[in-house]
């Protein structure tokens, strides 16, 4: 089994020629645990806040956001208004009794929902890198593979006010994971706020960073792991994707991806399937080895 190989001689070889990231929950730590967090600090029933978001649909707040549609306060008002809704009681009640859980909806009253506090208290959750998946990451690129982010996300605004409020995270976070880019590795130049989800290095891991705010697109609308594709150079077929949600897996895996959902908190159990699939090993010494299928 040899210790380093010909990087053309593989990329000829192997059937995947790339490999796509989520980031949130994925490479940098996840906002759902944020979510939990405030559910459990005011007294939620586990799961409540995500289902009302869900529940939106395409139309959430959240979902505007990360498109691009709606501006940060805008979106303040509009989460808050969103997650205080009382159908959303409707909502979870459906889903408790679909899992066996207890809910009493009679007696449970609809919450009122800060929207700016529980969106700072999740992205806090994303102010380290998950230094297993950077590994990975780093291995990857040594041996020629394409790697992209593809992520969700969403802008700060530029003005003075914009700016405290960035101000604002990275005051309580104490670690600099947001930043200011000027431009995106989709080709698309920009002079407005953009946020990084991890150390201000982690964009330069990628070959490509590709951002729903600046498509207009988010997962797991198709149209953007097509447009993904297109922008690296790819066929689905030739792609691996690591994503924490469901629903995003299940859309690139109709179009032909090869996917794999990130467990909260188990990135290693992620990327032992990651070498399985491509037949390399990841986060052995400092330089990835061949296994059994190249």
């Amino acid at each position: 089994m040899p210790n380093s190989f010909d990087k053309q001689t593989i990329a000829e070889a192997r059937p995947y020629k790339a490999v796509f990231f989520d980031i949130g929950g994925v490479v940098v730590g996840s906002p759902f645990s944020g979510i939990a967090e405030y559910e459990k600090e005011h007294n939620l029933p586990h799961n409540y806040l995500n289902i009302a978001i869900a529940q939106a649909g395409p139309n959430g707040a959240f979902q505007k956001l990360e498109r691009g549609e709606i501006d940060l306060w805008s979106f303040y008002d509009a989460f808050s208004e969103q997650l205080s809704n009382p159908e959303n009681i409707a909502a979870y009640s459906k889903y408790a009794r679909l899992r066996g859980k207890e809910f009493d909806e009679k007696s449970f009253k609809a919450p009122v929902i800060n929207g700016r506090e529980l969106f700072h208290q999740m992205m806090r959750k994303t102010a380290a890198a998950v230094p297993s998946m950077v590994q990975a990451i780093v291995a990857l690129r040594q041996v020629g593979y394409k790697l992209a982010a593809l992520t969700n996300n969403f802008d700060f605004p530029l003005d003075e006010r914009g700016q405290r409020e960035q101000e604002l995270i990275l005051k309580v976070t104490g670690q600099p994971i947001m930043a200011t880019s000027t431009s995106t590795s989709t080709g698309t130049e920009a002079t407005r706020g953009s946020m990084v989800m991890a150390q201000g290095h982690l964009k330069t891991l990628f070959d490509y960073y590709i951002e729903s705010t600046v498509l207009g697109l988010r997962k797991p609308d198709p149209a953007i792991f097509k447009k993904a594709c297109e922008l690296v150079g790819v066929q689905p077929s030739e792609v691996v994707f690591l994503d924490d949600i469901g629903a995003n897996l299940k859309s690139a895996e109709k179009l032909g991806m090869k996917t794999i959902r990130v467990e909260l908190g188990k990135p290693e159990k992620a990327i032992e399937t990651l070498e399985s699939i491509l037949g390399i090993k990841l986060l052995v010494g400092s330089s990835p080895t061949s296994v059994a299928k190249l």
